[in-house]
This record gives structure tokens, C-alpha cells and sequence, in this order.
């Protein structure tokens, strides 16, 4: 018969858990996808509302928050062609805690910006010192609240 030992179980089931994840993601990951949520979904959550409405949209199984804070720059974007202020708050959830660490920090390589426009990277990224990584602005990140649940 074999004895349970807490302490190993609970660190199997942690390499488990974490070997069943799928961490695919990237800035504007499915272009396809992003160009319609770009042209057909967005316009449609600020058409009728007017300046300071709040607009919310959710993002599961966001992993590291590559696509959330997409989803946020589309909607920056869009603010700035219709010239008007919204309160925008983009939930971001996943159940791995450390995927969501990763994206709260908002600090990202410069492999993972590589396939950004010239134009976003400028408008929505900072280099850090070093010049290897970069971070979204703050006014990407105060739109989006991440949370774990597990």
C-alpha cells in the first residue's frame, strides 16, 4: 500500500497542472480575427454611447496577456478616431497564476513586439533600459484588470 506524502503530491500535481497548459499567445495573435473585432465588433460597443461611458470586454484564458492588452490597444485606437474619452476596462482572466504575474508585469521580450507595426510599437511600448525588453504604456495597463482564479 502505498503512503501519501502531502508535500510530493501537491508538487506533482502543480507539474502537472502546469504541463497540461497551453500558452499560445502573441500581440494581435489570429490577425484575421483582430482585423474583424477591429472593423465589426469595436464599432458596434461605442456606437450610441456617448463620452466618459463605460465600456468593458472580457478576455479568457488571457495566459500571459498578449492578446488582452491587443484587445485594449484596438480599443485606444478606436477612442482616438472618435476623438472621445471612454472608461475602458478590459478583464483579463486565467487559471495560471504565473501567466497572469507575467502579464501584470506588462514587461514583455523584444521577440514577443517583433511582429508589431512600427506605428504600435512606438505608440503603445517603452524600451527598457537595455533595450531587450519592452513594456506597455500605462495608459494600456490601467485598462486592463487581470485575475486568477484557482
Amino acid at each position: 500500500m502505498r503512503t501519501s506524502n502531502p508535500g510530493a503530491d501537491a508538487v506533482e500535481q502543480e507539474v502537472l497542472f502546469h504541463d497540461l497548459l497551453i500558452g499560445l499567445t502573441r500581440f494581435f495573435r489570429d490577425p484575421e480575427a483582430f482585423k474583424a473585432l477591429e472593423e465589426q465588433v469595436i464599432p458596434k460597443l461605442f456606437a450610441g454611447r456617448h463620452a466618459g461611458s463605460v465600456i468593458r470586454v472580457w478576455s479568457p484564458g488571457c495566459s500571459t496577456g498578449e492578446e488582452a492588452y491587443s484587445l485594449a490597444m484596438l480599443l485606444a485606437e478606436r477612442m482616438a478616431v472618435l476623438k472621445q474619452g471612454y472608461t475602458v476596462q478590459v478583464f483579463a482572466t486565467d487559471i495560471d497564476r504565473r501567466a497572469i504575474a507575467v502579464a501584470r508585469a506588462s514587461v514583455y521580450p523584444a521577440s514577443a513586439v517583433a511582429d508589431l507595426s512600427p506605428e504600435r510599437l512606438a505608440r503603445f511600448f517603452s524600451v527598457e533600459p537595455g533595450g531587450r525588453e519592452y513594456r506597455i504604456h500605462k495608459s494600456i495597463r490601467d485598462m486592463l484588470v487581470f485575475l486568477s482564479k484557482i
